[in-house]
C-alpha cells in the first residue's frame, strides 16, 4: 500500500522536556489578554494614586468576556517583537494546527473576501481575521527601531531585508510628533472604526513619554475636528477624523507598571484624562517554542546594566519569572548562578519566596525539600559570562537565517516573489493587477510548529543542504509510487488521506529549500569565508590589526566591523596601546560621529578596551579557551559529537560552563576566578530562607550527581533520554541561536544528565548584541 514516507518531518511532534508548564503558560497569558481586550470600555483601573499592587490586572474585577467584544479595539505595540509576541505567540489558540494555519503560505492573489478589512497582509499573517473574537480592527507600531544599522545591504541575500514598518509607525522620536493624529498618513485610521485604543508598552521613559504625545495630540485634533464640525452642519460623518470616535485610550505596561513609570506618567497628565486608563499585565515568560521561553525579549537588558547602571526593575522581571515558574513546577531545589546578574536574580527570586511565604498556610510541608518538583535544577547566566560567543558567526541553519536575515520572535520576512514565484505562463507580461493583488512580503514562522524545521534548524551548514535534498527525494518516490495504475481503491482511499499531510509537508519543504538556498549564496561568498577565517584567527589568539583596518578602509559595514572588533578585544586582554586611538578614529571618520558613542557604550559594557601594558599579551579568554577546551578543529560537522560544530570547532563559553558544572570545578578554579562574578551554588529549602543564609550551606555533589540522586528510577530499569531530570538553564542578557543548537545537542545526548528547557531575556546576535547597547 502505497503512503507518504515515514520521514522526520511528517511524523507527530515531540513534546519539549516539560510540556506541563508550557501549556500553562499559554493558557495563563493567553486569559489575561483576552480579559485585557474585552473589558468594557466603560470601565477603569484603579486610580493611578492606588496602584500598590503590581498585578493590576489581576484587580480590575472585569471577568473575562467569551463571547465576541461588543467594542472595536486598536491595539499598538511599542515594537515589532511585542506585536508577534502577543499576536502570534500569546493570542491564539494554543492548538498547534490552528496557530501555525496562516503562517505557511502568502495571501492568495484575488483580492480579500471582504473588500471592508482594515488588515493588513502582516496582520493577517500573524493570525488575525476580520471578524475576530476580540474586536481587533487593526495594529499599529508607536516606534520604529531608529538604531543605528548596517547600511550596507550587499551582504544580505535579495528578498531577504529585515523588517521595517512603513506606515504603520505613529511616533517619529527625532522630531517628537505624532503621526496618529492625521488620518492622511494611514487611512486606515478614518475607516477601522476603532472606540479604543491600547496601547503595549514597556514601562520605560521612551514609550510612556511616545504615548503622552500620541495621546495628546489625538485629543488636540479631536477638538479642531468638533469645531470644523461645528462651523460645517453639512459635513459627512462617515468622513470625520478617526480620534472623535475613540472614547478610551489604554495604556498597558507588560510586565508591570513601575514606581518610575507612575512619575513620568504624572509629570506627562496622563492621570488627569477620563477617557485614559492605566493597566499593567502580569506576562512576563512567554513559549516561543517547546523548549524555549523568552522573558519578553527585553532588547535593552545589557544596556540598562551596564551602560546606564540600573539592575533593579530587569532583575526584578527575571525573579518574577522564575518564582512564576516556581508556582507551576513546584521549588527548584538546586540552583547555580554565574555572574553578577545572576547572582542579583538569584537572591531576588529567593527574597519573593520569603515575601510570600505564609507559614500558617502550609500544606505537607516539612522541614527540608519539596517533594518532587518537576524541575530538578537551574542554572542563571549572565551575559557578561560570555561576551564572545554572539560575536562569532553560527553555522547551524537557524543561526545563520538569523545572523544574516534577522528572526524576529521565531517568524521571518522574506518577499513572496523568493518564496513563492509568480507563474509566468498564466500571467500576461502586461498584466499588473495581478503584481498589485499579491502582497510583496510574506511572513515565514521559524519554530517547531514547522516538524521539518525542528530536523533541520540545528544542522550545519555542510549538512542541511543535502538533508533537504533527500526530504525531496522522499516525497518524489512516494508521489511516483501514487502515479502507479496497479492501484487498489483501499490503496487509493489510503493515500487521499494523507494528502493534506503530504501537501503541508510539500510546502514546508519548498519554503526550506528557497531559504537554503540563499544561505548556501551567502556562505560561498569570498566576503564571509575571509570574515569566519579572521574569526577563528582572532579566538585562537592571533592579532589581526591589518585586516581590522583594510575592512574600516572598504567601509566594511559598521557592526559586522565593531564585532571583529570587540573580539580582538575580549580575546587579547584589549586593544594594543598604539592601535588602540588610531583604530576608533578610524571608525569615526569613516562611519559618522555618532559612533563615538557607540563606543563608548562598548567600553562601559567590557567590550572594547585598551591594554595598558605593553609587556603583558596574556588574557583571561587564553586561559578559559584552554582549560575548557573552546577549540575543536577536528569535529565534524557532519556527525558531531561535542558542540563546537555549531560554528565549525569553536564551542561556545557559557555552554562549556553548564558541562563543566556537571562534573564539578575541581582543577578548573583559574577558569572561576576568570569569568566575571563569581559561581554561587544552593539548594532551596521548605521554609524558605535568605540568600545570606542559604549561600553558607555547602551544596555538596556536583549537579551531575544531583541528577543521579533526584531521578526517578521505573521498573524497567529505563534510562532513556525521557526519564532524564529537567534542567532550566536562565540566560540574562540574551541568548545566541549557536548556544540554542548547543544545548540542544547536549540535551538529547544519552551522556548528559538532564533535559534542558532554556529561558532568556532576548535572542541576539552579534549585529542586534551591539546595536541594543545604544
Amino acid at each position: 500500500m502505497t503512503s507518504i514516507p515515514s520521514t522526520p518531518h511528517n511524523q507527530k511532534r515531540s513534546e519539549g522536556p516539560l510540556p506541563s508548564l508550557v501549556s500553562t503558560l499559554r493558557s495563563d497569558n493567553r486569559d489575561q489578554l483576552i480579559s485585557l481586550l474585552t473589558m468594557d470600555p466603560l470601565s477603569n483601573t484603579l486610580p493611578i494614586q492606588d496602584m500598590n499592587n503590581p498585578n493590576i490586572i489581576n484587580n480590575t474585577g472585569i471577568a473575562m468576556n467569551t463571547d465576541k467584544c461588543s467594542h472595536k479595539n486598536r491595539l499598538v505595540f511599542a515594537s515589532e517583537s511585542l506585536r508577534s509576541l502577543l499576536l502570534y505567540h500569546t493570542l491564539p489558540d494554543p492548538d498547534p494546527a490552528t496557530r501555525s494555519a496562516n503562517l505557511f503560505k502568502p495571501k492568495p492573489k484575488n483580492t480579500r473576501k471582504n473588500q471592508n478589512s482594515t488588515l493588513t497582509h502582516q496582520e493577517e499573517a500573524l493570525g488575525l481575521t476580520t471578524n475576530n473574537a476580540f474586536g481587533i480592527v487593526g495594529t499599529r507600531i508607536l516606534l520604529d527601531d531608529d538604531s543605528l544599522q548596517d547600511n550596507n545591504t550587499e551582504n544580505v541575500a535579495p528578498g531577504l531585508m529585515g523588517t521595517g514598518n512603513g506606515m504603520e509607525t505613529i511616533y517619529n522620536p527625532s522630531t517628537k510628533k505624532s503621526v496618529f493624529s492625521s488620518s492622511m498618513d494611514d487611512p486606515r485610521d478614518g475607516t477601522d472604526g476603532a472606540s479604543v485604543v491600547i496601547y503595549f508598552i514597556h514601562p520605560t521613559p521612551q514609550h510612556i513619554q511616545a504615548v503622552s504625545k500620541v495621546i495628546h495630540q489625538t485629543a488636540i485634533s479631536k477638538q479642531q475636528h468638533r469645531s470644523i464640525n461645528n462651523n460645517n452642519p453639512f459635513e459627512n460623518p462617515a468622513h470625520s477624523h478617526s480620534g472623535t470616535r475613540i472614547s478610551k485610550h489604554r495604556i498597558v505596561f507588560l510586565p508591570r507598571i513601575t514606581s518610575l513609570a507612575k512619575r513620568i506618567i504624572t509629570d506627562e497628565k496622563i492621570t488627569k484624562r477620563k477617557d485614559v486608563a492605566i493597566h499593567s499585565l502580569d506576562i512576563n515568560l512567554i513559549p516561543m517554542e517547546e523548549d524555549v521561553l523568552t522573558c519578553l525579549e527585553m532588547e535593552s537588558t545589557m544596556a540598562e546594566f551596564h551602560v546606564h547602571n540600573t539592575y533593579s526593575e530587569h532583575i526584578t522581571n527575571v525573579a518574577q519569572s522564575l518564582r512564576k515558574v516556581q508556582d507551576v513546577c513546584g521549588t527548584i531545589p538546586r540552583v547555580q548562578s554565574y555572574g553578577k546578574a545572576g547572582e542579583m536574580v538569584l537572591e531576588r527570586m529567593m527574597a519573593l519566596r520569603l515575601e510570600e511565604y505564609d507559614p500558617y498556610n502550609q500544606e505537607g510541608e516539612d522541614d527540608g525539600q519539596e517533594a518532587n518538583p518537576e524541575i530538578k535544577a537551574a542554572i542563571i547566566l549572565d551575559r557578561m559570562v560570555d561576551l564572545v560567543t554572539p560575536l562569532v558567526t553560527p553555522l547551524t541553519y537557524e543561526g545563520l537565517l538569523d545572523d544574516l536575515v534577522k528572526i524576529d520572535t521565531g517568524i521571518i520576512k522574506v518577499e513572496t516573489d523568493i518564496i513563492s514565484p509568480p507563474d509566468e505562463e498564466t500571467q500576461p507580461s502586461g498584466s499588473e493587477s495581478a503584481a498589485q493583488k499579491r502582497p510583496k512580503y510574506m511572513h515565514l514562522p521559524l519554530n517547531d510548529l514547522d516538524t521539518l524545521y525542528v530536523e533541520v534548524r540545528d544542522q550545519h551548514v555542510e549538512k542541511f543542504g543535502s538533508f533537504l535534498q533527500e526530504q525531496a527525494k522522499a516525497l518524489k518516490e512516494s508521489h511516483t509510487n501514487f502515479s502507479d495504475k496497479n492501484k487498489d481503491l483501499t490503496e487509493i482511499h489510503q493515500f487521499v488521506k494523507q494528502i493534506p499531510i503530504f501537501t503541508k509537508n510539500l510546502k514546508s519543504l519548498t519554503n526550506h529549500i528557497h531559504l537554503a538556498e540563499m544561505v548556501k549564496h551567502m556562505t560561498e561568498q569570498t566576503d564571509f569565508r575571509q570574515r569566519w577565517q579572521t574569526e577563528r584567527s582572532i579566538l585562537e589568539s592571533e592579532t589581526c590589526y591589518d585586516i581590522i583596518e583594510d575592512l574600516i578602509a572598504s567601509q566594511y559595514p559598521p557592526f559586522r566591523l565593531l564585532r571583529l572588533l570587540c573580539l580582538q578585544s575580549l580575546t587579547s586582554g584589549g586593544i594594543k596601546a598604539s592601535k588602540y586611538e588610531p583604530l576608533k578614529r578610524e571608525v569615526v571618520q569613516t562611519y559618522g560621529y555618532e559612533y563615538l558613542f557607540v563606543l563608548q557604550n562598548l567600553e562601559k559594557v567590557g567590550l572594547l578596551k585598551k591594554r595598558e601594558s605593553m609587556w603583558d599579551s596574556t588574557s583571561s579568554f587564553t586561559t578559559i579557551r584552554k582549560q575548557l577546551a573552546l577549540i575543536q578543529a577536528d569535529v565534524d560537522p557532519s556527525d558531531p559529537d561535542d558542540i563546537s560544530y555549531v560554528s565549525s570547532g569553536y564551542a561556545p563559553i557559557s555552554v562549556r560552563v553548564i558541562q563543566t558544572a556537571m562534573k564539578g570545578w575541581t582543577g578548573k578554579e583559574d577558569v572561576l576566578r576568570d569569568l566575571p562574578g563569581r559561581g554561587i551554588d544552593i539548594v532551596q529549602r521548605s521554609p524558605p530562607e535568605d540568600f545570606s543564609v542559604a549561600i553558607k550551606r555547602k551544596s555538596g555533589s556536583t549537579l551531575g550527581n544531583w541528577a543521579e540522586q533526584v531521578s526517578v528510577s521505573t521498573t524497567s530499569g529505563s534510562t532513556g533520554i525521557d526519564d532524564k531530570p529537567v534542567l532550566l538553564v536562565y540566560f540574562v542578557g540574551g541568548l545566541t541561536y549557536a548556544e540554542i543548537a548547543s544545548i540542544r545537542f547536549l540535551s538529547k545526548r544519552q551522556s548528559f544528565p538532564y533535559k534542558v528547557i532554556i529561558c532568556t531575556t532576548k535572542i541576539i546576535n552579534g549585529s542586534s548584541f551591539l546595536q541594543s547597547l545604544q
